[in-house]
């Protein structure tokens, strides 16, 4: 089985802990876009693990590969390698040769663009991904693989510095010493990583032509797809399922199985359209219920009601198989639940609602709360399965399977890997 975990919404639906739960120890599990700027969170007996750059399944497969589609902070890497080695020491870990390499550099130009923005900024985390991007595109990237010669990185590191010589003015980065310096770091993160890094297009070719079980994880939501999303407040990759492709080099045709995560809410971090948002009490409850607060960055995220029309669109972008719904433990601390089951007056594509082309008010439907679940009723349902989910919680997945037509399979009713069932 070749299967695909993304997310559906703005990013955090809990794609670390479906990745996790899909995963086995037999398992290639492959990250193909984006950096540190995605934050996935996996929680096992052994306590909470927090990955930036390792896909969240590194617990339990036995090879990891990070794909030419992302751009790769180095120092971050090596420090969450670390983390992850004594949970699972046998895990083979392999990094393309022709992934980005995110650096200082990129950091610095990243907080002075968002600071030119000003009252249009975007909110980003400011780790450097949107520049790193943006040399790879203007092909003037360092590259994982440019690492082990550092002439090359000092080459490039000041042609990057004269060729945004507007954005770095006033920092240490127009300094030829300081260029060295970070020149000399990224070169000595070389030996480190070195035996990790390889044309890793090729061993996945391999892997699907001998039908290993493969897990492949999109690194943010799908509507902050830097094409399909709520452009310009997007990250600067394809989130999508083709940008498997281009960041692996494994065709979609390969999948078998495409999950798309939805959070049973809607969380947002940073600026943008947010038609269910919630403000106030409601917002603040929410917020607190579900830890919303940003893995990368720790910022309060916003919060609102599970919106259908921006799912189903995700849902048809991607053409997803099937839906994994999380947090339901969350909303159950409501007394009353609510649905935006479409807008008015209704639109041909809620993205024009999204990108502010048109307004539409949200047409809610309002449904029973199933309470707030204690562990051990957690525990009753996780050992006898979807029979004995609460009716009330049994009409709210069943309403979404109508609402999105998609059949929902996995349902996270806890924090916890083992809170998980599967809906047959």
């Amino acid at each position: 089985m070749r299967s695909l975990v993304l997310g559906l919404q703005f990013g955090d639906e809990g794609k670390g802990k479906i990745t996790d739960f899909v995963s086995g120890k037999d398992s290639i599990m492959v990250r193909y876009n984006g950096g540190t700027n995605a934050g996935h969170t996996v929680v096992t007996s052994k306590g909470t693990f927090k990955f930036h750059l390792l896909p969240a399944g590194s617990l339990r497969s036995k090879t990891i590969v990070l794909g030419n589609g992302m751009v790769i902070d180095p120092e971050a890497l090596i420090a969450e390698i670390k983390t992850v080695r004594p949970e699972n020491p046998r895990l083979k870990i392999l990094i393309s040769s022709a992934a980005n390499v995110v650096t200082k550099l990129h950091k610095a130009m990243d907080k002075a663009q968002e600071e030119m923005r000003g009252a249009s900024k975007i909110g980003t985390t400011s780790h450097g991904i949107g520049p790193t991007y943006e040399e790879k595109y203007s092909r003037n990237g360092i590259r994982i693989g440019d690492l082990k010669d550092i002439n090359v990185v000092k080459q490039k590191l000041s042609l990057i510095s004269r060729m945004r010589e507007s954005e770095l003015r006033g920092t240490e980065y127009q300094s030829e010493e300081k260029l060295n310096q970070l020149a000399n770091e990224l070169a000595g993160f070389w030996p480190q990583i070195k035996d990790y890094v390889t044309r890793t297009e090729s061993f996945l070719f391999d892997c699907v032509n001998s039908g290993e079980e493969m897990v492949f994880e999109g690194g943010h939501g799908t509507m902050l797809d830097i094409d399909f999303g709520s452009y310009p407040y997007v990250t600067s990759s394809n989130t999508i399922s083709g940008a498997i492709h281009t960041g692996s080099g494994v065709s979609l045709r390969k999948i078998s199985r495409i999950i798309g995560v939805i959070k049973s809410y809607t969380s947002r971090v940073g600026e943008g359209p947010f038609p269910t948002e919630l403000s106030g009490t409601d917002a603040d409850r929410l917020r607190e219920a579900g830890a919303e607060y940003g893995t990368t960055t720790g910022r309060p995220r916003r919060v609102g009601w599970l919106d259908i029309p921006l799912v189903k669109y995700a849902s048809e972008l991607n053409d997803v198989d099937e839906l994994s719904i999380t947090k339901l433990d969350v909303l159950g601390t409501f007394k009353e639940i609510s649905i935006c089951k479409s807008y008015r007056p209704e639109v041909m594509n809620p993205m024009n609602v999204l990108m502010g082309y048109a307004m539409a008010e949200p047409q809610y439907i309002h449904m029973d709360s199933w309470g707030k679940l204690k562990e051990s009723e957690i525990e009753h349902i996780v050992e006898t399965g979807y029979k004995s989910v609460p009716p009330e919680m049994k009409n709210y997945i069943e309403t979404v399977e109508t609402l999105c037509g998609k059949p929902v399979r996995i349902i996270s009713i806890g924090k916890i890997r083992e809170s998980t069932i599967i809906k047959e």
